[in-house]
């Protein structure tokens, strides 16, 4: 009641001249009838000799100017009411027109539908949507809906109608050009008494667009995935979430990693594929923070715990819309091994085992430094087999190489883990005990003279024996090298080679020499 007054109020304030008349023929209407009511009045008063202080005229005068003033009060009422409604009228007509753009520019159209009277209202947008702008009759909704949609399209309605509430599905319609569009059709059913529907409000968006590009992206992973599976090397893709679930692995991965065919890639773990734990981890972040292709090298693992090195190259993609790694997967083990094999003959010494005198050195100063930076003890041991010319030139070279390898074994088997072993030279040998003071090492070189003499050898029907000399030396100073150590230790040989040899000299500063072993020979 209260819009249909305010309807009427407008239309008739609208109109300035009319409002104008009214005014003017209440104003009149007034004069005509107070003013000689009240003037009458006043003659009867005067006839009577009750003369006040007032004069018909000036009665006349004040009831004029208070209507004039009513009349001009209720004009400046009727223009503020008239503005206010004006106003609202206006903001709700941009207010429309802003949803009006909104829903072209969205592609969204909005209808609803009364069930008692079975009225459809269709918007503009949404005949726009449907392929509609051009149709002079809006035909039933169920009529533009793809025959192979239809069915499910109805059950999804269907539901809504008999539990109430909103829904939502997707599919296509055939406009009036016979092309077809995806929609998104959503509605809100209102259940009345009995539970039936009384009214119906929804919206229909063209999502043509959107459909087409991800129906192109589905096609364009089905390559993907023919080109990934064709690939003669395994190939991860992992999503970038919590525990790196896969997305996909190839036939290859399949194989290298020894899965079963019948587990699906969404149930593998990614997990398990490295070593160690902390591997994956490191290689995922390393790859994130890099903006190209990365590439290192791992131990990996497969079914059954078989370990084997891989070449890892991993980069950043989408798959499937979702952030993803793509790792591609290749054994190394065989080059790795052939690598490390070529790593020990270019370090160690081919005969004997032990490492040749390049590496020694190199390997020597490091634990210098490290026992002078931890201010731990270490000795050094420089031994060379006598007479070992003699050796060559009376039994022959092969002779001389089994002597060297035996000796070698000596070494290893008198000498820890940790200390270093090396063939400087032809018949020289020299060793590092890490961690030994001067009183340690004297004993271990001792002990290795003592073995090496009863090591014997049948040449020529029947058994010699070998005696070596050693030279012994300790840090003094933080200022030494392993030079210096090395050349107390030589001086040291040197001085048991002319004490008659078979013996061990320890060449300290602090200590003087000190020589034992048998110069029978």
């Amino acid at each position: 009641m209260h819009s249909k007054v305010e309807s009427s109020f407008i239309k008739i304030s609208k109109n300035n001249k009319s409002f104008s008349l009214l005014l003017a023929v209440i104003g009149l209407c007034a004069l005509f009838f107070c003013v000689p009511a009240q003037a009458e009045t006043i003659e009867i008063l005067y006839e009577q000799g009750e003369s006040g202080g007032f004069v018909t005229t000036d009665w006349v005068w004040i009831l004029f100017f208070l209507f004039a003033a009513f009349a001009v009060l209720l004009w400046l009422v009727r223009s503020h009411y008239l503005q206010q409604l004006i106003g609202k009228d206006e903001d709700l007509d941009r207010a429309s027109m802003r949803l009006r753009e909104a829903q072209r520019i969205a592609r969204i159209g909005s209808w609803t539908r009364d069930f008692e009277t079975g009225e459809t209202f269709w918007s503009d947008e949404a005949k726009v949507v449907l392929g509609l702008e051009n149709a002079e009759d809006i035909p039933h909704y169920e009529s533009l809906i793809h025959p192979d949609d239809l069915d499910r399209v109805t059950e999804v309605v269907a539901t809504a109608y008999f539990q109430g509430g909103s829904y939502q599905c997707d599919h296509r319609v055939i406009g009036q050009n016979g092309f077809e569009k995806h929609i998104r059709l959503a509605g809100q059913v209102a259940l009345g008494e009995g539970s039936s529907p009384v009214n119906e409000t929804g919206t229909v968006q063209d999502i043509t667009d959107r459909k087409l590009a991800e129906m192109a992206l589905q096609r364009s992973e089905e390559r993907m995935r023919s080109i990934i599976n064709a690939a003669p090397y395994p190939i991860l893709i992992l999503e970038l979430a919590e525990e790196y679930p896969v997305l996909y692995a190839n036939q290859s991965a399949y194989s290298l990693f020894g899965l079963n065919e019948a587990v699906a890639c969404e149930e593998l773990k990614s997990k398990e594929f490295w070593s160690a734990p902390d591997d994956r981890s490191s290689f995922v972040e390393t790859v994130l923070s890099e903006d190209h292709v990365f590439e290192t090298e791992m131990v990996m693992k497969s079914q059954g715990n078989r370990t084997f090195w891989a070449s890892l190259t991993g980069s950043r993609l989408e798959f499937g819309g979702i952030k993803s790694l793509f790792i591609s997967v290749m054994d190394i083990t065989n080059r790795k091994r052939i690598q490390q094999e070529l790593e020990r003959l270019a370090t160690t010494d081919s005969l004997t085992g032990l490492y040749n005198r390049r590496s020694y050195f190199e390997l020597a100063n490091k634990e210098m430094r490290r026992a002078i930076r931890y201010q731990q003890p270490l000795a050094l041991l420089m031994m060379d087999l006598d007479n070992f010319k003699a050796v060559n030139d009376t039994y022959g070279h092969q002779v001389g190489d089994t002597v060297l390898r035996r000796f070698a074994e000596v070494l290893k088997y008198n000498l820890r883990e940790e200390d270093l072993m090396g063939r400087i030279g032809g018949e020289e040998f020299s060793a590092i005990l890490v961690s030994s003071e001067e009183q340690g090492a004297y004993q271990v070189a001792e002990r290795i003279r003592k073995r090496w003499l009863e090591e014997s050898f049948d040449l020529v029907g029947k058994q010699v024996t070998f005696t070596v000399s050693i030279g012994v030396s300790i840090i003094l100073s933080e200022k030494e090298s392993i030079e210096d150590v090395m050349e107390r230790a030589d001086v040291g040989l040197y001085t048991a080679k002319r004490s008659g040899r078979n013996c061990v000299i320890v060449n300290s500063a602090e200590a003087g020499t000190k020589a034992r072993g048998d110069r029978s020979r």
